[in-house]
């Protein structure tokens, strides 16, 4: 039993350092990417991204299986491994890339009402190559700046845990139409 524990204990301060270490390397390039932009006089991507002012309610779930449960076609273990966290836009992306979200729920955000984010291929950690255990991982949005996300607001949450719908929502109904002046006559 306290092996099992200690394993657990080098398990996560493993996946916490990891989580450093990219936030490390996350802030790096952005302040790289604020720099090259203030070089340029631009302001950035914050048009698509959304504002440092979006707030995300989020719960990350975790499906686990054993190679015993697929052989018997049993079922998994579901824990929730983030339950109603509320995150910036950079966390969000950050979580995404870190879970391997890669694929959402439905094909269209605009006819779905409820829309999840998911992992397609399993999490290679140790349990993966010591024990063949398979984690899937899927992103719930609850809410975004206090309301029930809207189908342009499941697009800016794919944008930006980079995954794509088959119908995207077009940019000119997200209100982000081009600035300056129009070059097709």
């Amino acid at each position: 039993m306290k092996q099992d524990t200690h394993d657990r204990e080098k398990q996560r301060a493993a996946l916490e350092h990891n989580h450093r270490q990219a936030q490390a390397r996350d802030d790096l390039q952005t302040t790289k990417d604020e720099d090259f932009y203030a070089r340029l006089g631009l302001t950035g991507s914050e048009a698509e991204a959304g504002t440092a002012d979006d707030a995300f309610v989020i719960s990350i779930h975790c499906e686990r299986w054993t190679l015993q449960d697929l052989e018997a076609r049993g079922v998994s273990t579901h824990d929730i491994e983030l339950d109603r966290v509320i995150v910036v836009a950079d966390d969000l992306a950050r979580h995404g890339r870190d879970y391997g979200i890669s694929e959402p729920s439905c094909t269209d955000p605009s006819m779905a009402p409820d829309i999840w984010f998911r992992s397609t291929y399993p999490r290679q950690d140790r349990a993966y190559f010591e024990q063949g255990v398979q984690k899937y991982y899927s992103l719930h949005i609850h809410e975004v700046n206090g309301h029930p996300p809207s189908p342009i607001e499941y697009q800016r949450v794919a944008d930006l845990v980079g995954v794509r719908f088959d119908q995207a929502v077009l940019r000119q109904e997200q209100g982000l139409e081009q600035e300056g002046p129009d070059l097709c006559l």
